[in-house]
């Protein structure tokens, strides 16, 4: 194990680490750094996103417009990095996900309003490059952060 000083970011302790643990590391902090559309870069040729972190608003929430998540939702968004952990070629982050509503979000038309939620990564990073992620969003919080309140999701009376 080599010792990566700089790799503590989150705190006092250091963390103890790989050479290919350091480099993980330090290709996610870049990446969930950068805006959305400036992530390309970081990622492998074939990435494969297994589950994006808001997934389940879109498909939940009833509306009529554009999907997903882009610069525009949260022009002011900032990735506010919790934790950072690595084993081998995996990365485990935990993160805020802050801002304000300012355009379509999974096709909600923007609020206005404040946004500071809790998201989780799983990423594994090949050749320096991110391969592979998933994302598991605190969804409800987000939905509450803009105003609105999940469908009525109860079983169909049968």
């Amino acid at each position: 194990m080599i010792e990566h000083p700089h790799i503590s970011l989150f705190g006092p302790q250091q963390c103890a680490c790989t050479d290919q643990e350091a480099e993980a590391l330090a290709v996610v902090a870049a990446y969930r750094a950068a805006k959305v559309s400036e992530r390309a870069p970081f990622l492998a040729p074939g990435f494969k996103r297994h589950r994006a972190g808001f997934t389940h608003i879109g498909d939940l929430w009833d509306h009529n417009g554009p999907g997903g998540m882009d610069d525009d939702s949260m022009r002011d968004r900032q990735n506010v990095l919790i934790d950072l952990t690595a084993k081998g070629d995996k990365v485990w982050g935990i993160f805020r996900v802050v801002g304000t509503h300012t355009g379509s979000l999974y096709g909600i038309p923007a609020t206005g309003r404040h946004i500071d939620v809790v998201e989780v990564g799983l990423w594994r990073v090949e050749d320096g490059l991110i391969a592979e992620a998933w994302y598991f969003g605190d969804e409800l919080g987000m939905l509450r952060a803009i105003g609105l309140n999940p469908p009525d999701l109860t079983a169909p009376s049968e």
